[in-house]
């Protein structure tokens, strides 16, 4: 079911160019390599615990990753089993670059597929994420659903998923963000200087 969600996704990992990505998936049994992404280096961790490891070892509200310096976020049910995923948001939009973008995979809350486990895993809500998004800096660019609606070992390989009401009852959810600059405010003009001369003030002729 993973490999499935992964396929649906690579039309916009593709879409994104650069120099260095963040790859975060949920267990170390899945690949550390990010198939399909345009990036020259990707840094690869997976959750252990209450954290994340792999390349380094560290928190979720501690990536030891300069601020501004990743093209793409690709958190592949990550924030699902995150304990601050509040915390994890904010240090995506931190190590963004302006412009970059956030590839957030996650369980679709009201999929039926949950039903496959006897304890359904934690579901972020679409109204969360758009809501603490926002708060940190991140603008919402498109959602899309995909996967199945039921796990199972035989899947469609062409049936990604989409935008259609059915699609709503897909087994996960992806939500890409970007990261946007504040715009600069312009400044008024000064007004030049007034030079003044013997016997004279600003303001006043005589």
């Amino acid at each position: 079911m993973v490999a499935e969600v992964q396929r649906g996704a690579l039309p916009e990992l593709t879409r994104v160019f650069g120099q260095y990505g963040l790859y975060l998936r949920p267990s170390a049994s899945l690949s550390p390599d990010l198939s399909g992404n345009m990036l020259a280096n990707v840094i690869s961790l997976h959750r252990e615990g209450g954290g994340l490891s792999g390349q380094v070892q560290c928190q979720d509200g501690e990536l030891p990753i300069s601020s501004g310096s990743l093209s793409l976020v690709y958190a592949l049910f990550i924030l699902d089993s995150s304990p601050e995923p509040t915390v994890l948001l904010q240090e995506f939009a931190r190590v963004l670059k302006p412009e970059g973008v956030a590839l957030l995979i996650n369980w679709n809350p009201w999929s039926v597929a949950q039903l496959r486990w006897l304890r359904a895993p934690g579901s972020t809500s679409a109204a969360w994420l758009e809501r603490q998004a926002q708060d940190v800096g991140l603008e919402v660019a498109r959602r899309h659903h995909l996967g199945p609606y039921w796990p199972s070992a035989r899947t469609a390989i062409d049936d990604q998923g989409g935008n259609g009401w059915l699609d709503g009852f897909r087994a996960a959810s992806l939500t890409v963000l970007r990261r946007r600059e504040a715009g600069l405010t312009p400044l008024r003009k000064a007004a030049s200087a007034v030079s003044l001369r013997p016997g004279m003030s600003a303001g006043l002729s005589f």
